[in-house]
């Protein structure tokens, strides 16, 4: 609804992944020893964290090419970790430099973002972790030395990486070229710290690969993976838009950009999975701005990109006009000042007749414990609404009996009902479905 990501890190969002294992390994559960001594750091209240375990993935090719897979693509580790030559069209981590690390973002006065060396220098990278450290790293957030990680480390979208498929992005890092780059260490306000304290979760269970036979669901994993929803969501806009609606300004260093509509609109991506895949591959012929990291997403096959393109077609259409070439002006949508603004209105899917006595079921508190996310069912006459603790109250638009659609929400409402027609609980269709189950009447 209208969570805000910095505040969840939109774990919600990220769907049970790791799929495409394709090389027949079981999963690899944690293992049971004793935990490697690491430096005791503070670690702030509320933080979920586990003992690191001596676990040792082995290094097949199977998995080094599966991780390089990854990696290179939708995980996008290396443009993340590496500087980027910006004169080049997608801005291509420079040659001789890929997984070295650099700073971000650095104000002088304390607070700073630095995307660590990964490659396996003993001195300045990962050389001296162990797998489970960087394991723990990848889908956990939790650092070598204990300490929390920031959020621009998309764990949460690495969260639920199958085993088999962490395995293999650890088996690729351990291949990458070793730099020598000595970086400082992030540094969080407290109150960024104090943000992003409860956001990382242990993950104690094994994580097996969930069922991606059909295109679409094989492309809503890969869009969890990507982070699609992180970028292509106004997150921080007056108006939350919807899921993949655009209008989220993405900045580094000096570059900036707001993110574009992906849905199935006319303002969207409202064209054939083959012109799809030509912009992936080619980014528009380089004219796509590079914040769009292309240049990582034109390494995955055929395949994978038809299955994106898949579920980006199944969502629901959303206008909203978006451009980075035009002056920015408001925007009715969003609510912010972009490119194209003048030519948004808000379209709202049309009602279907509901019989309002229907919504007295459906009334009542929802919560998900996992993502602390409390939302409201109330009835105001006729019509039904969603109060969020921590946003408006939005109306749902009746899609049909059980589905419906936030009036700036983020995505469509689906309830799940016994035989009496009262709701059991109530699902937010996201990248992953978000359950929350009714509460007890007070």
């Amino acid at each position: 609804m209208t969570r805000c990501r910095t505040t969840s890190f939109r774990a919600a969002l990220f769907v049970a992944v790791s799929v495409l294992t394709g090389c027949g390994q079981p999963p690899t559960p944690p293992a049971t020893a004793s935990a490697p001594a690491v430096p005791q750091v503070d670690v702030p209240p509320g933080t979920s964290l586990r003992p690191l375990t001596d676990r040792v993935f082995e290094a097949t090719a199977a998995r080094r090419d599966r991780g390089r897979y990854l990696g290179e693509g939708l995980l996008q580790c290396l443009v993340c970790h590496s500087e980027r030559d910006w004169e080049q069209p997608g801005a291509p981590p420079k040659l001789g430099r890929e997984g070295a690390g650099l700073v971000w973002r650095d104000d002088g006065k304390g607070r700073r973002l630095v995307a660590p060396n990964i490659t396996p220098d003993a001195e300045t990278g990962t050389g001296r972790w162990t797998d489970d450290m960087l394991a723990r790293a990848i889908r956990e957030g939790i650092g070598h030395d204990g300490r929390v990680l920031h959020p621009a480390m998309w764990y949460r979208s690495f969260s639920n990486l199958s085993d088999e498929d962490l395995a293999s992005v650890v088996v690729w890092l351990r291949t990458l070229t070793p730099v020598r780059n000595p970086l400082p260490r992030t540094q969080m306000s407290e109150e960024e710290l104090k943000r992003a304290a409860t956001a990382p979760r242990a993950i104690l269970e094994p994580v097996h690969a969930p069922d991606v036979s059909m295109p679409v669901q094989r492309g809503r994993y890969l869009a969890s993976l990507a982070d699609c929803s992180g970028c292509h969501t106004g997150w921080e806009a007056p108006r939350l838009a919807g899921l993949y609606a655009g209008g989220n300004l993405i900045e580094r260093g000096e570059h900036h950009a707001h993110s574009t509509n992906l849905n199935p609109h006319a303002s969207g991506v409202d064209y054939d999975a083959e012109a799809f895949i030509r912009i992936i591959r080619t980014g528009k012929g380089g004219t796509t701005h590079p914040m769009m990291p292309w240049v990582a997403f034109r390494n995955l096959d055929d395949t994978d990109l038809h299955a994106l393109h898949a579920w980006l077609a199944s969502r629901p259409p959303i206008a909203h006009w978006i451009s980075n070439q035009a002056p920015p002006t408001l925007c009715t949508v969003c609510g912010q000042e972009h490119g194209l603004g003048e030519r948004n209105r808000i379209e709202l899917p049309e009602a279907v007749a509901v019989d309002p006595a229907r919504f007295d079921g459906l009334v009542g508190h929802y919560r998900n414990e996992r993502y602390d996310w409390s939302l409201e069912i109330r009835r105001d006459g006729d019509n039904l609404l969603a109060v969020d603790p921590d946003g408006p109250s939005l109306r749902l638009i009746p899609l049909s009996e059980t589905r419906y659609w936030p009036d700036g929400g983020l995505a469509p409402l689906r309830f799940e009902l016994d035989d009496t027609g009262r709701a059991l609980r109530v699902i937010s269709e996201e990248e992953a479905d978000l359950v929350l189950e009714r509460l007890p009447e007070a």
